[in-house]
């Protein structure tokens, strides 16, 4: 482990990292809930959508931001190596809720939500390729009392999604990670990590301590996936098995194939004009270990 040699210099220079409230992270920062967070590294947990604001407003360092977020704001952000929450196929916590058929949603009212840029682009992306053409409102949905009564579907996504029997309130239920694959055969990216480059000109070895803190915790958070998933059953009041297999699903890495499909989704928004420019995938360069001082302490 790095040793501190600037314990005051931290003191004097807190880091601010986002964290998703959804249990979607959990295996990111099982290794900083149990013990390995410094006293420097102040956490920020909120929903997606207010990380990215907070992100792209510099009143955070660092964070998991909506890939499309990352998208708008790319001249500002530096992504981090391997890390994302991802999925190769059903995702099970973005899901489309329905009265009706996909292909028959035309001119249907349709409620998104507002707590995930992606997860919206990725439904509205969705229905112009399958060349359908709903009316789209926006609220905030936790339980199925909270969708307008004269909504025909509704994007549903995070613990919401997991934790609600919406089968019982509707027929048709789309995972929206599923019907990526099936158009794409790739993986889908929901979210990644990106820092300020600001702070990464600032600060690079407090960065690159920061990625190899956070591959070590998301390194214990696969290690102990049984407890991540009794943890999330019990949270969320959802069974072992559901909960189990959620996480099955979901990936927290960000290799070759997750990079491809995100190119993939940002070249099919730029396509449909969903984006008004075309995304560059930008990484900070994580600094050898062997090359810092060593002035962080885990």
């Amino acid at each position: 482990m790095l040793k501190n040699k600037s314990k005051q210099y931290h003191q004097q220079s807190p880091v601010k990292i986002g964290r998703i409230s959804y249990i979607n992270a959990a295996p990111v920062y099982y290794g900083l809930d149990k013990g390995l967070k410094p006293e420097w590294l102040n956490m920020v947990t909120a929903p997606p959508s207010v990380l990215n604001n907070m992100l792209a407003n510099g009143e955070i360092d660092i964070s998991p931001v909506s890939s499309v977020a990352y998208a708008r704001h790319q001249k500002d952000l530096l992504l981090l190596p391997d890390l994302s929450i991802a999925c190769s196929g059903k995702v099970m916590s973005v899901i489309l809720v329905s009265r009706y058929p996909f292909n028959k949603l035309n001119n249907k009212r349709v409620t998104l939500i507002d707590e995930s840029a992606t997860a919206v682009e990725l439904l509205k992306l969705l229905f112009i390729i399958k060349k359908v053409r709903p009316i789209f409102g926006t609220g905030a949905i936790q339980h199925p009392c909270d969708i307008p009564k004269n909504a025909d579907a509704a994007l549903i996504i995070g613990d919401a999604a997991l934790k609600e029997k919406w089968s019982n309130h509707y027929d048709y239920i789309f995972d929206l990670g599923n019907m990526w694959m099936e158009l794409t055969g790739l993986p889908f990216v929901f979210a990644a990590w990106a820092v300020q480059k600001s702070f990464a000109h600032k600060r690079p070895e407090v960065l690159s301590a920061i990625i190899d803190l956070l591959h070590i915790s998301k390194k214990e958070g696969n290690q102990h996936l049984g407890q991540i998933v009794e943890s999330a059953s019990s949270k969320l009041g959802i069974s072992l098995d559901m909960s189990e297999k959620y996480y099955d699903r979901l990936c927290c890495d960000l290799g070759p194939m997750q990079i491809k499909g995100l190119e993939s989704f940002f070249s099919s928004l730029y396509r449909e004009k969903i984006l008004s420019e075309k995304v560059s995938l930008s990484f900070f360069e994580k600094m050898n270990v062997e090359h810092r001082t060593s002035n962080i302490e885990f």
